[in-house]
């Protein structure tokens, strides 16, 4: 249902993204120094994010972060905050995550790929958007449904 200046609906089966206009293209950044930080073990295995929807889930948990790496060992740099997250294979099988800053990227993370994993990882086409006034939000299975508020 839509009204003037709000729009709703699903994302179209395939592999939805947007390419960055040149003249909108990031300004260079330094590598990122990687700070010590707070240790856990990471409760999802971090090539999760390596899949395309799976990647594109963790973009709308922490959307202010680029991503590097693939497999056990990801980083996530948050430009706006300056927020870590590092992932790395631990002695046990498992994973650990080190995460320092305001916010706690890799828990964003982990909630989000859970939520998709709790409704049997379902592709993009499963999502939906809805603009309004009041903001933008990407949704899984319908507009009530858990979802992620984007940036405005």
């Amino acid at each position: 249902m839509t009204g003037p200046g709000e729009a709703t609906g699903r994302f179209l089966p395939g592999y939805t993204s947007f390419m960055i206009a040149r003249p909108h293209d990031r300004p260079p950044r330094p590598t990122p120094a990687l700070l010590p930080g707070e240790e856990r073990p990471s409760h999802i295995g971090p090539a999760k994010l390596d899949d395309w929807t799976g990647g594109w889930i963790a973009q709308l948990a922490a959307p202010s972060a680029e991503r590097m790496g693939a497999g056990a060992e990801q980083i996530l740099w948050d430009v706006a905050t300056g927020s870590q997250a590092r992932t790395a294979s631990d002695a046990d099988g498992g994973w650990t995550v080190v995460q320092r800053g305001p916010v706690r990227l890799w828990d964003r993370v982990e909630r989000a790929v859970q939520r998709r994993q709790s409704a049997d990882e379902p592709h993009q086409d499963r999502f939906g958007i809805t603009v309004s006034a009041a903001g933008q939000r990407v949704w899984l299975g319908t507009e009530d449904g858990p979802g992620w508020d984007l940036p405005i």
